[in-house]
């Protein structure tokens, strides 16, 4: 009985009573293929624009699609298919071509139904015998290493991976907006406002006309009524400052008066004890007190005051943009 082939794997299954002498290389030649399609590497140059099918033949551990990691390499000039063999398998796939063209992996025959895998993508595609599908969805690009439950890397290349709604707004410090959203313009110079209630906006002023320049400030006290009292200080007058005056008296005689003993003076005598009638003068000085002056009760009238000033608000910001998710 003739050796027969398997769909998959292409192992060479051995007919009873075949192959005698030759039954453990070809054994061998099985686990070389086996060992290629667990584990297996092909570096392969797609440059071009021409499809490219991967070779394959029964028992061959070198055939192109006995690998299981096949890096496409090359730098193409229009879109491009790569072809596996229509029978079921897996394959990782890294896309490591250059040039601003596509690269479809498909099942040989059914080129309709292929997978789009994108440049510096790594990823696992499943061949169904006529369609190819990724497992990770449709579409991924994964930079970095990728297990079955998580992805390790940078994630700058995923696609079709979408960690927020559509239509999620969200703030970026930058121009424009990222890669899968929208730049909102419905709202511009305006302040942040935290809310426990529902969100919306409000007010006339912009930011930049309240905190980036001199806001002037002017307006009116309240009217008021001043009351003022008191009295000036007391004040004691000088001799030069009293008018000038003097001191008469009548009815006395220096003549006829009573001489001292000495012979020099006389002592006035009164004129109805004697003496003559007449006026006498004698120097006088001021008093000497002191004084003071009421200065009364002031009342002033209703009055207020009015106040001009420049208000220096000019602080420090960052503009951010609000972008909804695409």
């Amino acid at each position: 009985m003739a050796s027969t082939y398997s769909d998959r794997l292409k192992l060479e299954l051995q007919g009873t009573g075949e192959n005698a002498g030759t039954w453990g290389d070809k054994t061998n030649n099985n686990l070389d293929v086996v060992d290629a399609f667990v584990a297996g590497y092909l570096s392969k140059d797609v440059g071009g624009s021409s499809n490219v099918t991967l070779t394959t033949a029964n028992a061959s551990s070198t055939a192109e699609a006995s690998n299981k990691v096949i890096e496409l390499t090359g730098t193409l000039t229009d879109n491009i298919t790569v072809f596996i063999p229509a029978k079921e398998n897996n394959y990782f796939i890294y896309n490591n071509t250059s040039g601003s063209y596509t690269v479809n992996v498909a099942a040989t025959g059914h080129g309709a139904n292929s997978a789009t895998i994108a440049q510096g993508a790594k990823t696992l595609v499943y061949c169904t015998s006529d369609n190819v599908e990724e497992l990770f969805g449709d579409d991924i690009n994964v930079t970095g290493n990728v297990s079955a439950s998580y992805f390790i890397g940078d994630g700058s290349s995923l696609t079709n991976i979408e960690p927020f709604d559509s239509g999620t707004l969200m703030l970026f410090q930058q121009t424009t907006a990222p890669t899968g959203w929208t730049k909102q313009t419905t709202h511009d110079n305006k302040a942040l406002r935290v809310v426990t209630g529902t969100a919306s906006s409000g007010g006339s002023n912009t930011f930049s006309g309240v905190f980036n320049t001199a806001v002037a400030v002017s307006g009116t006290s309240n009217n008021s009524t001043v009351t003022i009292s008191g009295s000036t200080a007391g004040h004691t007058l000088t001799v030069s400052e009293m008018p000038s005056h003097n001191h008469t008296f009548g009815g006395w005689s220096m003549s006829q008066g009573i001489r001292h003993e000495d012979g020099t003076d006389y002592i006035p005598q009164r004129g109805d004890q004697g003496g003559p009638s007449g006026t006498y003068t004698f120097n006088s000085t001021g008093g000497g007190g002191s004084h003071s002056h009421s200065a009364g009760t002031l009342a002033g009238d209703n009055h207020s005051h009015t106040y001009t000033s420049d208000l220096e608000l000019n602080v420090q910001y960052v503009d951010l943009i609000i972008a909804a998710k695409d």
